[in-house]
């Protein structure tokens, strides 16, 4: 066991200055953005003293033009940050901030070892700036921190905080040294330059033991050094980032005997199982999902991995017992939430279930909302808040959150679900070429997703292409052999009960036995 530098205590909270991170009284540890980090360390310098708007920006932005939102949004963070301590740090309206309680050192605790689910550790550095611009060193120290804020929201893979590697020096950058120094598996670096009238970051992953660089990808954005340019290439970054590390870790994992598969392993296989949507891959994928849990039942993603087998059984037309799944759902994300209560994409997949099993659309909007404020660059969670908005009629309001899920990981290697919820969004929209064609696309990549079979087909229907229509309503029945338009529609998410009536009749008149 090695120990952490000496930590500091903040109510019943505990902050960990060298890591950057807080782990408030309910146990959920945040990783603070580097100027967050130094606005609280200021405040701390002065504990019960008044500490003014000026001041912080002297100290924290010197030389730099930004407005007091900047401070507002890092006293929000560190409050969201503390939990039930939040009130530590009061506001003195118009002036500044005052730190109530005197700050204790802790007694240094023991740092863990590597993860037990065996999770991969990244280290994303500094972006290497070409040539002089200090707005582009602004922007680039923006990205940074973007990119980490977004994977840390993830939770896999965990990520150095970025405290940590704007502190290595310029020849401290190889992914070995860096690796060996901070823990990493992998090692995300690049450079970010001026062409044009564009800026150009160039981005690669490296595993940390070879130094071999595993992926590389070039973003262009417009030449404006914005806040919202930032976080728009940022959330990009981290969304392609992740999958190509989960992609690594799979192909390290293949080269195991199956007995030494630890629990992130076992559910990356998994994964990849359940989406080949054939029925025996798929129930194996499921003995290996509970495999995975028995390994590392503290693991929260693997519950939100099986409640999204379970769902997806239901969909598929697979499952034996629809009640006994629907409750395998719920149960499986509530063990999720109990191990991390704002663990995105497990709040979005139960507000998602919530409207297609029980039609409960306003508790669905909730978690939506707490999902979207852990993790607001996160692509999956956006998709999975598409689908609800459709049902309920809102075509619109769903088609702009399925696009927002596509811009911000363009290359999921699971674009295909993504695709789905687009062209329901355009079919709830009576937008019916448009659903047709996301449909297709989706149908390209997973010809065998059932649920996507049916919108298309309705689609073509409701265009006057039945012929179109009836080769797909025939691979559905392939799949579900015993599917029946009528049970399906009584369940069906549809809050209008004209809007369910015509997509189950559209079914039959494909060629669905009603």
């Amino acid at each position: 066991m090695s120990l952490t530098a000496a930590e500091i205590s903040l109510g019943s909270a505990v902050l960990d200055p060298e890591r950057g991170v807080i782990r408030c009284a309910a146990g959920a540890a945040t990783i603070l953005r580097p100027k967050t980090l130094e606005v609280l360390m200021l405040l701390l310098g002065h504990p019960g003293r008044l500490v003014s708007r000026a001041d912080i920006l002297d100290a924290v932005w010197r030389g730099v033009n930004v407005t007091d939102d900047s401070i507002t949004q890092c006293i929000v963070e560190l409050r969201r940050a503390l939990g039930p301590d939040a009130t530590l740090i009061r506001t003195v309206a118009r002036r500044g901030y005052v730190l109530e309680a005197p700050p204790a050192v802790a007694q240094a605790r023991p740092r863990a070892e590597p993860l037990p689910s065996g999770v991969p550790v990244v280290a994303v550095l500094p972006f290497r700036q070409v040539g002089a611009d200090d707005g582009l060193a602004t922007f680039a120290e923006g990205v940074l921190e973007g990119v980490v804020g977004a994977l840390a929201a993830l939770r896999e893979p965990v990520v150095i905080s970025s405290n940590s590697t704007l502190r290595l020096a310029e020849d401290d950058r190889d992914p070995r040294a860096v690796g060996a120094r901070l823990g990493a598996r992998y090692v995300a670096g690049g450079t970010v330059r001026r062409t044009g009238a564009q800026i150009r970051l160039t981005v690669e992953l490296a595993e940390a033991g070879s130094a071999a660089v595993l992926w590389q990808r070039s973003f262009d954005v417009s030449g404006e050094c914005s806040f919202e340019a930032q976080d728009r290439i940022a959330a990009i970054i981290a969304n392609t980032l992740a999958p190509r590390v989960q992609e690594a870790e799979l192909v390290h994992a293949r080269r195991r005997p199956p007995a030494d598969m630890k629990a992130y392993a076992l559910m990356l296989e998994a994964r990849q199982l359940v989406f080949r949507m054939d029925r025996d891959a798929f129930e194996q994928a499921g003995r290996m999902l509970r495999q995975a849990a028995a390994l590392d039942p503290e693991f929260p993603a693997v519950h939100a991995a099986i409640a999204d087998w379970h769902s997806l059984r239901v969909g598929q037309g697979w499952s034996a017992d629809i009640a006994a799944d629907t409750r395998a759902v719920e149960a499986a994300v509530d063990h999720a939430l109990a191990r991390d209560s704002s663990h995105p994409r497990a709040l979005a997949l139960l507000g998602h279930n919530h409207t297609i099993l029980r039609r409960r659309y306003d508790d669905a909007l909730a978690l939506f909302d707490r999902a979207l404020a852990a993790a607001p660059n996160d692509a999956e969670t956006w998709m999975w808040t598409s689908p609800t908005f459709a049902w309920m009629g809102e075509g619109r309001e769903a088609l702009r959150r399925a696009e927002r899920a596509l811009a911000l990981s363009p290359e999921d290697p699971l674009i295909f679900r993504y695709e789905h919820f687009a062209s329901i969004a355009h079919y709830a929209s009576e937008n019916h070429e448009a659903a047709v064609e996301w449909g297709l696309r989706s149908m390209r990549s997973s010809p065998n997703y059932t649920s996507n079979l049916r919108v298309t087909a309705a689609a073509l229907v409701a265009l006057g292409r039945g012929g179109d229509a009836a080769p797909l309503a025939r691979r559905v029945l392939a799949l579900e052999p015993g599917f029946r338009v009528g049970p399906m529609i009584a369940k069906q998410a549809f809050r209008d009960d004209a809007a369910r009536a015509s997509y189950g009749q559209r079914l039959v008149e494909a060629g669905l036995p009603a």
